[in-house]
């Protein structure tokens, strides 16, 4: 095992649909699938369930030596990576620990700043399996939520009660970090095709973990993010689709008149100002007919003026926007918002009095990323699932700023999310059902398996 930095990005390389490209994973190990099939039938799902529930104990244990360990948003997490290559090096994995530094990205078109700064370096891990490597990807986020107010037991301290655990990051996401390792430590075990494994810094935007560590892959075939649906219904949902979002935050500067009387603000002529409210008001539509013309827009706060009587001459306006656009970037957005805004400004100036927009990302930016329900790939998922569960799974098409944008645009792949039961997201007492996680470890394996023989 290894610990090193990564180096600068040299490339931009997105928007790729096509799973053929560079060859070779970053010192990736070619992956025989003759033999294979050659060696051994492939995985029934009654025989993926008794493999995953033999190791229940162990993914119980696994989990709750991860909840132990903090890793909140902005820490390194180095401790918590640490302990799943130790646990994936006994298994059959050579792991590697990469130190990324986000602030290296910051000009990617991809590139999303996370909700809490980070004072350090991110630890990301990558482990690869020794022996019949194949060109499935596997990953999830080992960062948690803080720990705030509310809960009724220590929150690193694992509890289960009526089979459910719980404990701080227990369903986001440190219960897809233990299924997804126990599954590939399984089929290493039984000596299938195995999954790489990333363990990632994802939370909060994903540019610590998800977004260098796809950059520097290539070759893969298919990804899974082991993370459950923040819908709480589990395996049922399967996000295939990101949504495209930016938060824009629009601060127009108009100005005041003289005051007629001294002394008196409110004396001023109102049609002599620059009325800023006047401006956002006209803005908004405007900007929706032209610059985020197809998106879906939400006005969530128009804040203007500081006093009746007088014109405002200071409006701040911040809005929401999703789209399902690929050939369009959040950067693009907010570009084009600023020319349409300066324009208008432009148009209402009156003389040597000018009006001052700024249009700025605040808040959330992601791209949008897509694979088709009916796309090989996606069916294969579907019918494990169903396998496992009994239960047809559905479409999950709503989410925004998902991390599985990163392969989907950057490695060219499909690639899609799925997770157990869980409940608690963002809040305290969060769990995570067990028997529904060992049943998750029993579709990853079967997934994983199909996606590397097909």
């Amino acid at each position: 095992m290894s610990t090193r930095p990564t180096p600068p990005p040299t490339r931009r390389h997105f928007l790729s649909q096509s799973a053929a490209g560079a060859a070779g994973l970053v010192a990736g190990a070619a992956f025989d699938t003759d033999g294979i099939r050659a060696a051994q039938a492939p995985l029934s799902s009654q025989e993926a369930l008794r493999l995953a529930g033999a190791r229940r104990d162990e993914l119980v244990q696994l989990l709750s030596r991860l909840v132990t360990v903090s890793s909140p948003l902005g820490e390194s997490a180095a401790e918590g990576q640490r302990m799943m290559a130790d646990y994936l090096r006994t298994r059959g994995y050579t792991p590697d620990l990469v130190v990324d530094d986000p602030t290296r990205y910051v000009s990617h078109p991809d590139y999303m700043a996370p909700a809490v700064p980070y004072p350090a370096p991110a630890t990301n891990l990558m482990a690869r399996a020794a022996q019949r490597s194949s060109r499935v990807a596997l990953f999830a986020h080992i960062d948690t939520e803080k720990a705030g107010a509310g809960w009724t037991s220590a929150p690193l301290q694992p509890r289960i009660s009526n089979g459910r655990l719980y404990g701080l990051g227990a369903a986001d996401d440190k219960g897809g970090v233990a299924a997804m390792a126990v599954a590939a430590a399984v089929l290493q075990a039984e000596g299938r095709p195995s999954p790489l494994v990333l363990s990632l810094h994802g939370k909060g935007g994903g540019s610590r973990g998800s977004l260098p560590t796809f950059e520097r892959l290539r070759d893969l075939s298919q990804v899974l993010y082991v993370h459950p649906a923040e819908t709480g219904r589990g395996l049922v949902d399967i996000k295939h689709i990101v949504r495209g979002v930016v938060d824009l935050r629009i601060d127009i500067t108009g100005w005041r008149a003289a005051p007629r009387e001294i002394g008196s603000p409110d004396s001023a002529p109102y049609a002599e100002g620059g009325d800023a409210l006047a401006l956002a008001m006209a803005l908004v539509p405007r900007l929706q007919q032209t610059a985020l013309r197809g998106c879906e827009t939400n006005v969530g706060e128009l804040v203007a003026g500081d006093r009746v009587g007088s014109v405002p001459d200071k409006a701040r306006v911040r809005i929401r926007v999703l789209f399902d656009d690929r050939q369009r970037a959040f950067g693009d957005l907010v570009s084009a918002a600023q020319q349409e805004a300066s324009r208008l400004a432009e148009e209402r100036r009156r003389g040597p009095q000018a009006f001052t927009v700024i249009v700025a990302r605040e808040g959330l930016g992601a791209n949008y990323g897509a694979v088709d329900w009916n796309d090989p790939a996606c069916r294969t998922l579907r019918t494990a699932i169903a396998e496992v569960t009994g239960r047809e799974p559905a479409s999950y098409p709503t989410h925004y700023a998902g991390d599985i944008r990163y392969p989907i645009r950057l490695s060219g792949v499909p690639a899609f999310g799925i997770g157990s039961l869980a409940g608690g997201f963002y809040g305290p007492d969060e769990w995570v059902d067990i028997d529904d996680l060992v049943r998750l470890v029993a579709v990853v394996m079967l997934a994983s398996e199909r996606w590397a023989l097909a």
